[in-house]
């Protein structure tokens, strides 16, 4: 889903945070702070937790086993016991540190099952003598593929340490859902500085020490900024001498614990400062690197590029590139390049940090359906000042760890300097959005907390200027949240209460807009239509049409006494060009000459003006599928729409009058009686009417008066009703009647007899035939019953169906038919 807000998980490692804050509080503590400020914690994993009964061993002695060639009985030093333990292993000797698993560990894999299912270690006999224990293997450990002979450690391991202690994974780590707003949580200083506020703690940053030999950085390198726009900042720094290899184990155990896989020293770096900080770097084999130069600028339309992954990728003019002088070498802000990428032959190294436009990087990303750990976080808006610092703190990384030679100096090219936003805060207004007032102290160290800085304060206010690496703080209630959330949601009283003012003064309801939203909602188009015709269909619906002095045409020379010919010609037109599925209606004006006397004393001149609801159906209301066939509209689906939009405007006080004669333009007629009064009619055009218009197809029609449905509507007098507590019960009737008995009036007698008890009755067949006689018709409807007071047994219904069949018969001459 489009509206859906796009999370980014991020894994944050406890051990990690410890490096820049305090941090005493245990794994679900941490986990409940994070989420009350907003910062969803989905699971908190241990990973040592598959190495659990895991220890360091030591091998004191190996002896063969006495009843087993490739067996050996070994004795086995755990720290505070001594194992005896069965080993099959080929290089297993005295003196080695080893892993051992006790009885009741769960080896994560076992090498003689096909699919190296788990399982849990017991005691055991082998060949008559008892082992206690198990020296594994790295594919039973789960840490390879070797199952050729036991994994020996390193001969500094300590004998009785947890082997989840030995391998850096006691450790727990923390899968946290970031929103897009939050490019500054995407990383462990950005949750370090969230807990250091909530916990009332000191976010301690690294301290960045470069030491700098004499070779300046400009003589060795240069960059150049041709698109400005898309690249405010790009700063790099220089590195000789660097020896690649792989990285050392805290270094490994730190990208591993996040889900990063090691690759050498350069590039974990490079990863490493990334998870710390959030700033994305690139580290270029400098002597790959054409020039020495660095050109950032938009790519050729259509030029390929092989990134690091090995693929080619086709670019756009407006991909934004990193070049040297010959050539591209990275997708700015995305990957780079497999023509600059760090190798075991790698001896010099340029790296990069820069800030660059996120709705470049996003458009990139995008098109060219590659996201990355740095694309992401340069599209949600990466911090323009943590350029410099993630920087230097690679370059002393790479210093220390690959023994590199940092040359002195920066180059940082900054063309369009991001400045610091400014915003405001009114203490009366936080204290008003949150509903408590805050102490004024607590404000400010809530934000310094956050690094914002106070510029000015007074009895009023304050104002802040925003850090950088926040983008998504840009008003006054952005500060008024980050007080409330880091204050604690939960410490916000819930007043409930609630305030309604009712005017004194009725809102008067746009009937026409009513109507129309009602109708739009249910499928129906709005068509406006003129309202002069000519005299032959103007007279269609009464003589008394009133006539155009002046007509600009003869097909403009009366005013419509109704809107039906208009309609029709609606439907004509639509039917010309292919279009036979129509639902559509029109709200508008008719004409005619007064009747009688009182109408003439009413209305000037004897030109009556009335406004009407006309809605049409044609074409298929259910098309065909493999269980249904195609059905077309009938006149129920029209009285259904009908009736749907009296409820949905609260019009009660109507009835339905069912015509069995036919009429020279209708072949099935209903009646509508509003509060007693004619207000109109819905039918099915006759085949005379529609040939009129050239038209051959099944017309459903309705037209009402419009003021009629406006001054009976009880929607400004709604109020809600409660929901039945008791069921329905549902009876079906149908009666022979005379030819000449209106439906309506069987409607009306089951209505008077049965009483309120009949929450609703609807009219569902009408059939007529030999079987019933000549003369005769047979209507059927459909009941539900509803006590408000009661379930009521059958016995109970049956007796009221009674009394409204023996009603029905006597007062309309009525014979049941079925029940």
């Amino acid at each position: 889903m489009k509206n859906k807000i796009e999370l980014k998980k991020v894994k944050v490692s406890h051990k990690w945070l410890k490096n820049y804050i305090e941090l005493e509080a245990e794994p679900e503590e941490v986990k409940e702070k994070l989420t009350m400020l907003g910062l969803e914690v989905e699971s908190v994993e241990y990973l040592g937790e598959k190495f659990k009964n895991f220890y360091v061993g030591e091998v004191l002695e190996v002896n063969k086993h006495p009843n087993a060639d490739r067996l050996t009985v070994c004795k086995v030093s755990i720290g505070k016991d001594t194992l005896q333990i069965i080993c099959g292993a080929p290089n297993v000797s005295s003196g080695q540190k080893v892993p051992v698993a006790l009885v009741g560990a769960i080896i994560p894999r076992n090498q003689h099952d096909p699919e190296g299912k788990p399982f849990v270690l017991t005691r055991a006999r082998i060949r008559g003598v008892e082992s206690f224990g198990m020296i594994c293997s790295e594919y039973e450990l789960g840490l390879g593929d070797d199952k050729e002979g036991i994994l020996v450690l390193e001969p500094n391991a300590k004998v009785g340490q947890p082997l989840a202690e030995y391998f850096g994974l006691d450790d727990f780590v923390y899968d946290i859902s970031i929103t897009p707003n939050r490019p500054d949580c995407l990383s462990h200083i950005g949750i370090a500085r969230e807990l250091a506020v909530a916990f009332g703690l000191k976010l301690k940053k690294p301290e960045i020490k470069v030491v700098e030999s004499d070779k300046k950085v400009t003589d060795y390198a240069s960059v150049e900024i041709i698109d400005p726009l898309n690249c405010p900042r790009y700063t790099a720094r220089v590195v000789l001498n660097v020896k690649v290899e792989p990285s050392p184990k805290w270094l490994q155990n730190y990208l591993q614990s996040v889900g990063l896989r090691p690759i050498n020293n350069i590039v974990d770096i490079t990863n490493f400062v990334l998870y710390e900080i959030g700033h994305p770097l690139h580290a270029f084999d400098y002597d790959k690197l054409a020039g020495h130069k660095i050109i950032v600028k938009c790519a050729e339309d259509g030029e390929v590029f092989i990134t690091l992954d090995g693929k080619a990728r086709t670019l756009r003019k407006d991909t934004l590139m990193i070049c040297d002088a010959q050539k591209p070498v990275a997708i700015a802000g995305v990957m780079g390049g497999a023509n600059s990428q760090i190798t075991e032959e790698t001896r010099n190294v340029l790296i990069e940090s820069a800030y660059f436009n996120p709705i470049s990087i996003r458009r990139t990303s995008k098109y060219l359906g590659l996201s990355t750990d740095a694309s992401y976080r340069f599209e949600r808006g990466a911090d323009p000042e943590a350029v410099i610092w993630a920087l230097n703190r690679a370059a002393q990384l790479m210093a220390e760890i690959a023994g590199g030679e940092v040359l002195r100096g920066i180059i940082d090219v900054y063309p369009v300097k991001i400045e610091p936003k400014v915003v405001s805060l009114r203490f009366s207004r936080l204290n008003s959005i949150i509903g408590l007032e805050i102490p004024r102290d607590e404000v400010i160290k809530i934000l310094e907390g956050l690094e914002f800085e106070v510029l000015n304060l007074d009895e009023k206010g304050l104002t802040v200027k925003v850090p950088t690496f926040r983008p998504d703080v840009e008003r006054e209630i952005d500060l008024i949240e980050e007080v409330a959330r880091v204050y604690g949601y939960d410490r916000i009283p819930d007043k409930m209460q609630s305030i309604v003012h009712f005017s004194a003064e009725k809102i008067k309801i746009d009937f026409h807009n009513l109507v129309r939203g009602r109708l739009i909602g249910a499928g129906f188009k709005e068509v406006v239509t003129n309202s002069m015709l000519d005299q032959d269909k103007a007279g269609l619906f009464g003589e008394n049409f009133v006539k155009v002095l002046n007509p600009l045409s003869k097909e403009m020379s009366a005013l419509r006494t109704s809107l039906i010919p208009s309609a029709l010609e609606v439907v004509k037109h639509n039917f010309g060009y292919g279009i036979r599925n129509l639902k559509f209606f029109e709200i508008g004006k008719v004409f005619r000459i007064a009747f009688d006397e009182d109408e003439k004393q009413k209305y000037v001149d004897n030109y009556v003006e009335e406004e009407r609801l006309l809605i049409l159906m044609t074409g298929v209301a259910e098309p065909v599928s493999y269980d249904l066939r195609e059905r077309g509209f009938d006149i129920y689906d029209l009285k259904g729409e009908v009736e749907k939009l009296f409820r949905g405007l609260f019009l009660e006080n109507y009835q339905f009058i069912y015509y069995s004669n036919n009429s020279e333009l209708a072949e099935f007629e209903i009646g509508i009686e509003i509060a007693g009064k004619y207000a109109g009619k819905l039918f099915k055009a006759s085949d005379d009417l529609l040939k009129k218009f050239d038209i051959e197809a099944d017309i459903y029609i309705a037209e009402i008066d419009f003021e009629l449905i406006c001054k009976h509507s009880k929607i400004e007098e709604r109020r809600y009703v409660e929901l039945p507590r008791f069921p329905s019960v549902y009876r079906d009737l149908a009666f022979v009647v005379d030819e000449g008995v209106p439906v309506g009036e069987v409607e009306k007698a089951i209505r008077e007899k049965a009483g309120e008890i009949l929450k609703s009755i609807r009219l569902f067949d009408i059939y007529r035939g030999e079987r019933i006689g000549e003369g005769k018709k047979s209507v059927a409807f459909s009941l539900e019953i509803l006590s408000k007071e009661k379930t009521l047994t059958d016995e109970e219904v049956n007796e009221l169906i009674k009394k409204v069949v023996n009603y029905v018969e006597q007062k309309l001459g009525a014979k049941l038919r079925a029940y």
